[in-house]
C-alpha cells in the first residue's frame, strides 16, 4: 500500500537503504541510490556518519530546488502537493558463481 505525504507541511520519514562494509581498520557505508559514501571507526560511527550524511543531502537538495528529484532516485513520486512513497523491500538472490 502507497503512504501519502502533504509535500508542503510535513516532514517526511524514509526508510533510506545503504549498505555498510567491514574493512581491515574501518567500516564504509554507501548509499547507492543517493551515490552517498563515508566512513566510520566503529559500525555505529559509520551508520552515524552515512545518516548525517543523508540528512545533509536533503536539506541541501531542498535548498537547491532539486528536491524531488533526489527523491525520485528513492522511488518517491510527487503528484500535485502529494508524495506517493511505494512500498519496498530488499531482496537478495543467491547467485553461483564459477570458481576456478
Amino acid at each position: 500500500m502507497k503512504r501519502n505525504a502533504n509535500y508542503e507541511s510535513e516532514n517526511l520519514v524514509l526508510s533510506v537503504p545503504f549498505i555498510v562494509k567491514k574493512t581491515k581498520k574501518s567500516y564504509i557505508a554507501e548509499c547507492l541510490d543517493l551515490n552517498i559514501v563515508t566512513q566510520g571507526r566503529t559500525l555505529k560511527e559509520a551508520k552515524e556518519n552515512i545518516t548525517e550524511a543523508i540528512n545533509l543531502h536533503m536539506k541541501s537538495a531542498s535548498k537547491l530546488g532539486i528536491l524531488d528529484n533526489e527523491l525520485e532516485k528513492l522511488g518517491v513520486v510527487r503528484k500535485k502537493n502529494k508524495l506517493e512513497i511505494p512500498d519496498s523491500e530488499i531482496v537478495r538472490a543467491p547467485i553461483r558463481i564459477p570458481i576456478s
